[in-house]
């Protein structure tokens, strides 16, 4: 029995081992940009233009709420600081003012944003050759001279109608629009603009037939899909990338492995609530700051983890795994 669980246990703890030391693929969040490292916490400047500006507003505050990776800064104690500061939103892009406040605040970056133009353009109208199945007024019969009866969607019989193909004209008409924003991403901590980018998008509904004029749609509805598209493209250039990277993640207790297993999972903030609870029992142990360091690089909190992979190197200075983790997130650091 003994010598059963010794060959059992043996291979299981080999695949462990090198499984550990070599590291598992695990899926990362990269900034789309480097100049985007450590910008985590924004707020959103209230978009200037027209009346339609709002439209861009709200869908950046819901949009970026619901990609759960930027935290935004409430808008209204944003404004309260700068009232108390003497500033506005125009001043707050000169680079002094903006580091004034980047000390009063917790605010890693800004979103301009200018609502520059909305268009309802000339529709296009033509005509096209179309072929139609046309009813001749006849029924189908069958070999006897017998009307043929058919189910229709509601279940009731009805006689089977006669069709004919004719080619006839078809009237159509294109609705089309356009609409111009620009955005400028500001980093608080440089004072600079990070991102600048102006965005047209085009619409066009395709062709209308005149029987289905009751389909075209209304102006609010096609600014709606112009503004949802144009916020979409702006967000695809800041939002964080999916990239698969090799690293290691230390087991040790039952809390450090159940958190390990979320990790492989990708399930970061399930890992990080394991460590952290981990961390209050052992305070001490240096693997538990390693992992709470990599589940920190992995959400793109570069800070972070920095913080913690020095930590566990403090603790444990002789583990090369740790000091180089810690040389990469510095290196990542110095190239922002």
């Amino acid at each position: 029995m003994w010598k059963k669980i010794v060959w059992i246990t043996i291979p299981l703890f080999f695949v462990n081992f090198f499984t550990c030391s070599s590291g598992s693929r695990l899926r990362f969040q990269q900034p789309a940009d480097e100049r985007l490292i450590g910008i985590r916490r924004l707020v959103i400047a209230p978009c200037e233009g027209s009346n339609d500006a709002t439209i861009i507003c709200n869908f950046l505050t819901s949009l970026l709420k619901q990609k759960d990776y930027f935290f935004l800064f409430d808008r209204n104690k944003f404004s309260a600081a700068l009232d108390q500061n003497q500033l506005t939103y125009e001043k707050i892009k000169q680079p002094d003012s903006l580091s004034q406040l980047a000390k009063l605040l917790t605010v890693d970056g800004i979103i301009f944003s200018e609502f520059n133009n909305f268009e309802i353009l000339p529709e296009e109208q033509g005509v096209e050759k179309v072929e139609k199945r046309i009813w001749t007024g006849e029924y189908e019969r069958d070999e006897n001279g017998q009307i043929i009866e058919e189910i229709n969607s509601t279940g009731e019989k009805i006689k089977k109608k006669k069709y004919k193909i004719q080619t006839v004209d078809q009237h159509f008409r294109i609705r089309k629009a356009k609409m111009n924003v620009s955005f400028q991403l500001i980093d608080f901590e440089k004072g600079t603009s990070i991102f600048s980018q102006e965005l047209i998008e085009n619409y066009s509904s395709g062709k209308i037939i005149k029987e289905e004029e009751q389909m075209v749609p209304v102006n609010d509805e096609i600014k709606r899909t112009l503004a949802l598209n144009i916020v979409n493209r702006f967000l695809s250039q800041i939002e964080p990338k999916t990239i698969h990277v090799k690293r290691v993640i230390e087991t040790g207790t039952a809390l450090v492995d159940s958190g390990a297993v979320y990790a492989k999972a990708a399930r970061w903030k399930r890992a990080q609530e394991f460590w952290n609870e981990a961390q209050q029992t052992f305070p001490t142990d240096a693997k538990i700051y390693y992992n709470l360091g990599v589940a920190a690089e992995a959400q793109g909190d570069y800070e972070s983890a920095e913080i913690y992979y020095k930590k566990a190197s403090l603790i444990n200075p002789k583990k090369k795994l740790y000091q180089k983790a810690v040389q990469n997130i510095s290196k990542k650091w110095q190239e922002r």
